[in-house]
């Protein structure tokens, strides 16, 4: 059995009190890319963030090929004699330099100020440093919108290291735009940004947590403030809850009709028990491909987990969606198709609340 791919998710570290706009919340919300990779069979997240000592971690590179201390770094002494250190730089004070243009940076970055000072860069590689040699494969660093360059400079110093650029991703986390219905124009308009606590009070937590979900982190994520969060098929995510509650009371109604007997425990369970989906045979072309769909969970999750996209789970659940809605249509309750709403109603129902993290409610009646 091959050795789960352990991956470091390096989170931003944004406080509530910090939270001043749309752009810090939704990397607030991020939270959620660690219980993503929990979910597949070959990412482990890593505890808290080491605290390297810079001074030990320096001292043990200035031997290094890719580490050298001068006046000035190789770029700006490259139009000076060769002898420039040698000669009229050999008494003034030097710093620590990293042949960071080796590897696609612009020019050799600064490890320690000749003052004694260290910089961001040295601080950042030692942790980082530190990272890999407990055991991790990779490091994933999310950043927010307004983070630009810095990743370039870090990943060619690591290079300078031994380390490969393939070993981290930089996902910068766009920020979400706000748009609202207007009226009198019978449009859609953007809206200014408004306070996260009011933001969250006009759609709620879970319209948050999807619609930010929804479109990948790389890309602006669109809220309709008009819809998001209301009873409406307007809204996707209302859609997707829709689809579960119509699985949990077709089920009841199958109970009371006494097509199956369903016990609603901890784990929703039928009897008698179903066969598995993938021995299953459907008459109906939307059951068929809504089971081809349940099926194909695992391999979504996957998807998502590794290319660090949960906008593909949630697209996987509008689908899943989309087809319960024709399959409800002329949906006779037998139990194969119980079936199906139960493998539907777990997949769906484990998504949003333990991967998302949003509320699926469970009706306990038929209405």
């Amino acid at each position: 059995m091959n050795k789960p791919q352990q991956i470091y998710l390096d989170r931003p570290p944004v406080y509530p009190a910090q939270i001043t706009s749309s752009a810090d919340l939704r990397c607030n919300l991020t939270d959620t890319l660690q219980t993503l990779l929990q979910q597949t069979d070959r990412t482990l997240i890593t505890p808290s963030k080491p605290t390297p000592d810079c001074e030990t971690f320096l001292n043990s590179l200035k031997t290094n090929f890719n580490i050298y201390q001068a006046s000035m770094s190789r770029q700006f002494a490259a139009d000076l004699p060769a002898d420039i250190e040698q000669t009229a730089l050999k008494d003034e004070p030097k710093d620590w330099f990293i042949k960071t243009a080796d590897f696609g940076d612009d020019f050799d970055r600064v490890l320690q100020h000749r003052d004694g000072e260290f910089t961001q860069l040295l601080e950042d590689i030692a942790c980082y440093h530190q990272i890999f040699q407990q055991g991790y494969d990779k490091i994933i660093l999310l950043r927010p919108s307004t983070y630009t360059g810095y990743d370039i400079q870090l990943t060619a110093a690591m290079q300078c290291l031994g380390y490969t650029k393939q070993q981290f991703q930089f996902i910068a986390i766009q920020p979400i735009k706000l748009h609202a219905f207007h009226k009198p124009t019978q449009q859609l308009h953007p809206i200014p940004d408004i306070a996260s606590e009011e933001l969250i009070k006009a759609i709620g937590m879970d319209a948050l947590r999807w619609h930010s979900f929804r479109v990948p982190l790389t890309g602006v994520a669109p809220i309709n403030i008009s819809t998001a969060g209301q009873p409406t098929p307007k809204d996707s995510l209302y859609r997707v809850k829709s689809a579960h509650t119509r699985c949990c009371l077709l089920l009841h109604q199958a109970h009371q009709q006494g097509v199956i007997q369903l016990n609603t425990g901890d784990n929703w369970q039928i009897a008698p028990t179903p066969m598995s989906l993938a021995e299953c045979v459907w008459e109906d072309a939307n059951a068929a491909t809504l089971a081809n769909q349940v099926q194909a969970t695992p391999k979504v999750l996957q998807q998502s987990a590794n290319e660090i996209a949960p906008h593909l789970l949630c697209q996987h659940l509008e689908a899943v969606s989309e087809t319960c809605d024709r399959w409800f249509q002329s949906l006779t309750l037998t139990p194969l198709n119980c079936a199906l709403l139960l493998a539907t109603k777990q997949t769906i129902f484990d998504s949003l609340e333990n991967i998302l993290g949003i509320k699926a409610p469970e009706p306990t009646e038929v209405k």
